[in-house]
């Protein structure tokens, strides 16, 4: 114990964290890791590293050496009575840390249930993705422009037929997308696509159910827009043939034998159909009264085939102001720009399913040039309309409301076109701008009637 005696005289000692690896060394090989004195330590918790490797842990004054507590025969384990005496000695109590395993915390153990919400979470993600909610603006944004144009003629709102025609113009979009959905699957396009309705109610196998539940709602939607039509003042029909049309123009979009999409043709439809055909027909369903006009107009529409397809063309417009031209090929306008916006992200889909949409053709360097061009020429129109006479300077001056929404969609383009995962929500962007757009009409149209603009 002369070893230990002179330890003890010089004020020093070593904490030492395992007994058996204290017991096996001579006091003076100990004495070579005197680098810490006995007054200068404190209690300081030594944390939990049960079932680690043996490491060595160094601070300004101590070496600590942490030994795990290996499994041994119990003659191994054994610590004879002196030499733990001698152990207690070199660490003292105060110093002296039993290493367990580390308890579970119950703040950071794994929480199973917010583990299984997360999938579900993105589920619901996908689920509205696939839903698009903010699409159906293209529905709605022209029946409020439409009755906007009665307003500002007839000086009358129409609100609960307006009602109606919006309501019928949410079904036949719901048939629109879920139609196309299930044409895709198809085809095979959207095989990758994972916010596809198809895909998401299991794959291919669901394609027939998702055409039923589309065919369902286009009924609904076919039905009340008979209705309104039918029932409105003076029988008028010809708003039933240009809704008819905007019909099958959505359904040649996507639909067999004709997919005119994959021929780089769906922006054309999408512009006639939602804009002059659309935007007219649901201004002439909201009409008011029956003028003489008008009257003459559906007779024309009706006989008409018979003199030529020229003269039905034109008795289909007879009686629609230039304000509602106007606005319609605005609304086409901005309709067409979140189909063309749909485009970036899915060019290497479209490629590989043989779809030439116009992203496909141009690229995304110089598909951002058009869509920066499309914005500008629509912001454009207004002003050249107003110019002209045929819309309100208050309505024209009313989409400036809509301008932080175009510069948005410019810039979210230019700065992320380059990377598919980047620019997908660009027709979110889009679909702001189109909305804003049109409840910009709405409004300036309606204060300018109001004020006798």
């Amino acid at each position: 114990m002369s070893g230990l005696s002179q330890i003890l005289a010089g004020s020093h000692c070593v904490p030492h964290m395992n007994l058996q690896y204290a017991a096996q060394h001579s006091p003076a090989a100990l004495m070579l890791q005197r680098k810490a004195k006995c007054s200068r330590l404190s209690a300081r918790p030594i944390p939990q590293l049960a079932r680690m490797s043996p490491r060595v842990f160094s601070t300004s004054s101590l070496t600590v050496e942490i030994q795990p507590n290996m499994s041994g025969t119990a003659e191994e384990q054994t610590v004879p009575a002196e030499q733990a005496a001698t152990a207690e000695v070199l660490a003292p109590a105060s110093l002296v840390q039993t290493v367990d395993a580390p308890a579970i915390d119950s703040h950071t153990a794994p929480q199973q249930p917010q583990a299984a919400a997360a999938p579900q979470q993105d589920r619901k993600k996908l689920w509205m993705a696939a839903i698009k909610p903010p699409m159906y603006s293209v529905g709605f944004i022209p029946v409020l422009v439409a009755s906007a144009a009665v307003f500002l003629t007839h000086g009358v709102l129409p609100w609960g037929r307006t009602a109606g025609f919006v309501l019928a113009a949410i079904f036949v979009i719901a048939w629109l997308n879920l139609s196309n959905d299930a044409f895709d699957a198809q085809t095979g396009v959207d095989v990758t696509k994972p916010e596809s309705v198809v895909n998401l109610l299991g794959g291919p196998s669901r394609r027939t159910a998702v055409l039923l539940l589309a065919k369902t709602f286009l009924a609904a939607g076919v039905a009340l827009l008979g209705h309104l039509i039918t029932s409105a003042p003076g029988g008028d029909l010809r708003p039933m043939c240009l809704l008819a049309f905007s019909i099958a123009c959505g359904y040649v979009y996507q639909g067999p034998p004709f997919r005119l999409s994959y021929k780089g043709l769906g922006e054309p439809l999408c512009f006639v159909a939602f804009g002059p055909s659309a935007t007219t027909a649901f201004y002439l369903a909201l009409q008011p009264t029956a003028t003489t006009a008008v009257t003459a107009a559906a007779t024309a529409a009706v006989t008409a085939p018979a003199a030529g397809l020229g003269p039905a063309l034109s008795s289909l417009f007879i009686g629609v102001p230039a304000a509602v031209w106007a606005c319609s090929l605005l609304v086409g306008l901005s309709t067409t720009t979140i189909l063309f916006c749909s485009h970036f992200h899915q060019i290497a889909g479209d490629t590989a399913a043989g779809k030439r949409s116009p992203l496909v053709r141009l690229g995304t360097e110089r598909g951002r040039k058009v869509l920066r061009g499309a914005v500008l020429a629509t912001h454009g129109l207004a002003v050249l309309a107003a110019a002209a006479g045929v819309l309100p300077w208050v309505a024209a001056a009313a989409t400036v409301l809509a301008g932080p929404a175009a510069a948005e969609l410019v810039a979210f383009a230019d700065a992320n076109h380059t990377v598919p995962e980047r620019i997908a929500p660009l027709k979110r962007f889009a679909c702001k701008w189109h909305i804003l757009l049109g409840f910009s009409l709405c409004v300036g149209m309606g204060v300018s009637r109001a004020l006798g603009l």
